[in-house]
């Protein structure tokens, strides 16, 4: 039996940074993203220039955005 990951509604609130692939760095900007949280990692989506966009960062890394205040979760 599988279970269908949750989309939480989230803000970003301060800069989340992260590495698409070996590039650089990136920064998901600041507003309204849906996660999912998934095994070890957390893919964060949004709407950037009316582009869909999309990351997934290692869930460490995402339990560190929400401790310091820079992903707020259920939020709309």
């Amino acid at each position: 039996m599988s279970s269908d990951p949750t989309q939480i509604s989230a803000r970003i609130a301060a800069p989340v940074e992260f590495r698409a692939g070996d590039g650089p760095l990136l920064t998901i900007p600041e507003g309204h993203c849906k996660v999912i949280v998934e095994g070890d990692s957390a893919v964060l989506t949004w709407t950037e220039a009316d582009q869909p966009m999309s990351a997934a960062i290692p869930k460490i890394e995402f339990d560190r955005f929400i401790a310091s205040g820079a992903i707020i979760l259920g939020t709309s």
